[in-house]
């Protein structure tokens, strides 16, 4: 193997062949796809055997992960989180969105994917969030790339979850978490994951800064999340609700009126209103609940 310093170093041979050469050095190290062996070329044997350490010879080396990613506009940043607020305030469940890369435009496209937010409900008629689930749409144009996500935590702290980092372990790119809605501005929190491995980055590396949520909020956003309710307390009630209509609906769509129809992925400019150039249709405050 190569050395960038000319002091002698002990032989670290690659086995890349089942079969193969083997050196005639008197002492070299082997690393191969079981791990780092030590080997002997003796008078009296030859011999392979695990390492107990790497070579005395090699530097220390530590993780770390230096970011060049595009930054999310402040418009952004502020409508995803007036879109997070719009959906804890009318179901008290988190909410979610993927970013994606557009290569030709060079520029974060927001993609809001069919989504199912889980609340639970205690005797008192407090909601708390539960979880949140999505599959990442297989109709994005091409030349578009998923590069990250961001999701809500509601009013708890925006620490990534038990959930959030089995979920993200394998899923390169950025993370970031959005919690305390209920204050101005909300707590970020910001991962990015290489290899398995996460990093926490600044909010400053992934946004470009943020000053208060927008209150306006696609329809076409909202019409993506539904909401499933589960617990003792939430059936009973629901059933006690079914016995006078003969009715019993377990999940709603966040804007009220259920479910959108259809997995149609739409790139109408209130879909994705995530440039300054970008014109956006202004909804009704009344029609975000």
């Amino acid at each position: 193997m190569k050395s960038p310093q000319d002091r002698p170093i002990t032989p670290i041979y690659l086995k890349t062949q089942a079969e193969m050469a083997w050196p005639d050095d008197t002492f070299f190290y082997l690393l191969s796809a079981d791990g780092l062996f030590v080997c002997r070329n003796h008078k009296f044997f030859r011999s392979c055997v695990r390492a107990p350490r790497w070579p005395s010879e090699l530097a220390r080396q530590e993780p770390f992960l230096k970011v060049a990613y595009p930054k999310m506009s402040r418009r952004m940043i502020e409508r995803i989180v007036g879109f997070f607020s719009v959906v804890a305030d009318v179901h008290g469940s988190e909410a979610g969105v993927l970013l994606a890369w557009d290569e030709p435009q060079k520029r974060i496209r927001v993609v809001v994917p069919e989504q199912v937010a889980t609340v639970n409900r205690n005797r008192w008629g407090d909601t708390f969030p539960v979880g949140l689930h999505y599959e990442v749409p297989d109709d994005l144009p091409g030349h578009w790339t998923i590069i990250g996500d961001v999701h809500s935590h509601v009013d708890y702290w925006p620490t990534p979850s038990y959930i959030d980092d089995l979920d993200e372990t394998h899923r390169a790119g950025v993370h970031v978490v959005v919690g305390r809605l209920r204050l101005e501005p909300p707590e970020f929190h910001v991962e990015a994951v290489v290899d398995g491995k996460r990093f926490i980055l600044r909010s400053e590396h992934v946004m470009e800064g943020y000053r208060r949520r927008e209150t306006d909020v696609p329809r076409a956003w909202l019409d993506k999340v539904k909401i499933k309710a589960s617990g003792s307390y939430y059936e009973k009630d629901r059933s006690d609700e079914s016995e006078g209509d003969g009715k019993h609906q377990e999940e709603s769509g966040a804007n009220g009126s259920g479910r959108a129809k259809g997995k149609s992925f739409s790139t109408e400019p209130d879909q994705y209103p995530d440039s300054e150039t970008q014109s956006t249709r202004k909804e009704p405050r009344d029609d975000r609940c």
